[in-house]
């Protein structure tokens, strides 16, 4: 029985150390197997892995052949039939769901030289029932180089991790506090005053300060409820149930649905906000999935990610700005590839004419019925669900309409509307206007 399973902070040395055993098995022409979980949506996005088949590490130039870029079960069937004497090597074994643990057991039993990099914790918790060759790698703190590093941080700009002693990592977190209330104070609509737009729950000296959007809260205790009911994340399982918000401001509505076991990615064209988010879940937001944030606009975003999907959207309080600053249509569009991107829900606000600050300013009469007919006739939905502003404590008397692609049980305590399918049209691409927004969105209210 072969089962070698490397543990130890991210940049230890535990993938250089993989691919330096694959490498030379491949170079004694042995049989090799290399497996990679396309499970994860930020790996999906790496070229190098879906087109080139090839993996490397930090250390500049060392990489090897991917065999296998696949889902949990393509990797257990695919195990399932490699013969005795093969290696097969797993990195980032933590992304692949922990039920494949049994089958790295079986594997190695029969003759399978299992190589396990980067294991999660349910996954060590199943190992550890068996026997099993560890290697734990160590390295120094990468801030002062001198003690053992014990913890790590994701860069806040999306680069490598970081790995830090427990002083370093104080200190480091101290220093991003203290930038991001500064960053926080300079956010519009207010700079200058103690105001934020969304709640920043992690930072206790934010408790006071004076909170645009009170109804974030409430706005997200709707989503959970609605999601819960549609039966995610686990009825995308074992795939990673996935989330977008367009206009995410410093990430709010990305954390609390990744709390529920979601990926999360936000778009914004605030580059602060974005700033903010970045550091507040490198430091402060605590999980094992890391959100991905990008300061682009709206339609610049949509554009050139046609062909990703999610299974949950949302954008609150984004389109009417973009209508106000380019045209009615292009506004349109947006909704359309926002609705085409969803594959179960869409979460959806928008600023009713009525409204004081868009009086005179909107090129449309934005409604309720408005929202209702757009979502109805442009976004294929099999129910779309209206939560009543009054009757959920939401601001400015704007509902919260949810678009429902798959169709769910009764609303029940939910106090929804409700409209059936009707009238749908599908989107042409080739039909949809170009253009760019070039202002903030999700920062004004």
């Amino acid at each position: 029985m072969s089962l070698d399973v490397f543990t130890g902070l991210p940049g230890s040395g535990k993938s250089s150390q993989l691919i330096g055993l694959v490498s030379s098995a491949i170079a004694r022409s042995r049989p090799v197997a290399t497996f990679l979980c396309s499970d994860s949506p930020v790996l999906a996005d790496r070229k190098g892995l879906r087109v080139h088949r090839a993996f490397g590490c930090r250390v500049p130039g060392l990489k090897c052949p991917l065999s296998h870029f696949v889902s949990t079960d393509e990797a257990i069937a695919i195990l399932s039939r490699i013969s005795s004497g093969t290696l097969a090597a797993f990195d980032e074994a933590h992304i692949f769901d922990a039920k494949i643990v049994k089958h790295w057991i079986e594997g190695s039993s029969r003759g399978v030289e299992v190589l396990v990099s980067a294991p999660s914790d349910p996954q060590l918790v199943l190992l550890r029932q068996q026997r099993f060759a560890e290697t734990v790698f160590k390295l120094q703190c990468q801030k002062c180089g001198e003690k053992e590093a014990t913890t790590f941080i994701a860069a806040p700009d999306t680069g490598p991790t970081m790995p830090l002693c427990s002083q370093c990592c104080d200190e480091m977190t101290e220093a991003a506090q203290r930038e991001v209330l500064t960053l926080l104070e300079q956010q519009p609509p207010h700079p200058g005053e103690k105001a934020i737009y969304q709640p920043v729950d992690e930072l206790a000296e934010c408790a006071q300060w004076t909170i645009v959007r009170s109804d974030s809260k409430a706005r997200a205790d709707v989503m959970s409820r609605v999601i819960r009911e549609a039966g995610l994340p686990e009825a995308v399982a074992p795939n990673l149930a996935t989330y977008l918000d367009i206009g995410c401001n410093t990430g709010y509505f990305c954390d609390r649905i990744r709390r529920l076991g979601f990926y999360a990615e936000g778009v914004d064209v605030v580059k602060g906000d974005i700033k903010v988010a970045r550091i507040l879940d490198s430091f402060f937001r605590k999980g094992n999935n890391r959100n991905r944030y990008l300061p682009q606009d709206a339609y610049t975003y949509f554009e050139s990610t046609q062909e990703r999907l999610f299974d949950v959207t949302s954008a609150f309080a984004v389109f009417q700005w973009l209508m106000i600053q380019t045209t009615v249509e292009r506004g349109i569009t947006c909704l359309e590839w926002l609705f085409a991107k969803t594959k179960r829900l869409c979460f959806l606000e928008m600023g009713y004419s009525a409204e004081p600050q868009y009086r005179e300013r909107l090129k449309t009469n934005i409604d309720r019925e408005w929202v209702r007919r757009i979502m109805q006739e442009k976004g294929g939905f099999a129910e779309i669900r209206i939560f009543d502003a009054k009757e959920q404590g939401l601001m400015f008397g704007r509902d919260l309409f949810v678009g429902i692609k798959d169709q769910l049980p009764a609303a029940g305590s939910l106090h929804a509307q409700t409209e059936s399918r009707a009238n749908q049209q599908t989107i042409s691409r080739d039909q949809m206007r170009t253009g760019a927004i070039t202002s903030s969105t999700s920062a004004l209210v």
